[in-house]
Parts: structure tokens; sequence; C-alpha cells
């Protein structure tokens, strides 16, 4: 076997190796993006109420509330990034302003936005679509383990379910 072909194989053996070492740190920094860069943009409206799962933020007090659907700029109070956790639950981040790195969390029956946390169950939603619409089943823990996210049209809570269209959402 002459150099040359020897040196050709060994040139593209190193090739492959730098290529596949490229496109392993290319995954790796993708996978690792900041969450306000991952995840599907959207937005849920009570089919009782017709009000939307918003995010407010006013003078740093960040929280959901139930109110007129906002779709007109780029913070859009409407918007939510969700990040699935494993396939079956779900976080929910304000898509924009200074909230996009809170979550939509309940305990016992409170909904509110806090700092993010991996693997905190009390920010993890299970999306259930029914025949009228979705419910958003909250993980939790104890009792309060399976409400489901409700609203009277300006409150955001959890609940038992029940048959109502306050828990149903578009």
């Amino acid at each position: 076997m002459s150099k040359s072909v020897l040196k050709g194989g060994i040139a593209r053996i190193a090739a492959v190796a730098v290529t596949a070492s490229t496109l392993a740190m290319t995954m790796v920094t993708s996978a690792s993006a900041s969450p306000q860069d991952s995840g599907d943009i959207v937005s849920w409206k009570n089919d009782a109420t017709h009000a939307c799962l918003n995010w407010i933020d006013h003078r740093g007090n960040s929280r959901p509330e139930a109110g007129a659907c906002f779709q007109a700029n780029s913070t859009d109070f409407s918007q939510w990034r969700e990040t699935s956790v494993d396939g079956q639950y779900w976080t929910f981040r304000p898509a924009g302003g200074d909230a996009a790195n809170m979550c939509l969390t309940s305990y016992n029956t409170t909904v509110y936005l806090e700092n993010c946390q991996d693997g905190n169950w009390w920010q993890q939603w299970e999306e259930i679509r029914t025949d009228a619409g979705w419910k958003l089943k909250h993980r939790g823990d104890g009792w309060v383990r399976g409400y489901y996210l409700d609203t009277d049209g300006v409150r955001m809570y959890t609940e038992p379910e029940n048959n109502g269209k306050y828990q149903v959402w578009h």
C-alpha cells in the first residue's frame, strides 16, 4: 500500500471524526438551548368565559389571570411557550417579556407564576384532549394531584375534574 493511499484514508477518517464531533457538539448545544428559545407557542381560551389564560407582569409582579385575548405584538400576554417534560407533562412559560423564566405553577388550588425549576411537579401539566376541547391537568402531589386548571373568568385556580366548561380550553 502506498503512502498516498494510506494518507488519503487517514484524512477521510479524520474528516469523519471531526464531522461527527462537530455534529455531537451541535446536538448538545441545541439540547441545552435557553427555554425561551425552545418549545411551541400556544394560547389557551376558556370554553365557558371566552377569556384567555394570560400572563401579566405589573411592576415585577408576574401572575396568570383570565382576560381579553392579546395577540397584537411581540409581548403577547396570551401566548405561552410549552415545553415537554417527558412526553406526558408540559411546562408553560410566558412567551416573552420579563416573565419568560417563570412557569405556570399550582400549589394546593392556587395558580401563580414562579421561577422555573427542573423536575418541579407543581409546574407540570398534562394536556388531555376531550370532545369539547382540552383540559389541563395539574401533576401536583397529595390531595390536589390531578386537579384541573379552572377559571371564573378572572381568577385562575385548580379544582377536581367536573363536567363544566370552565375547565375546557381551546
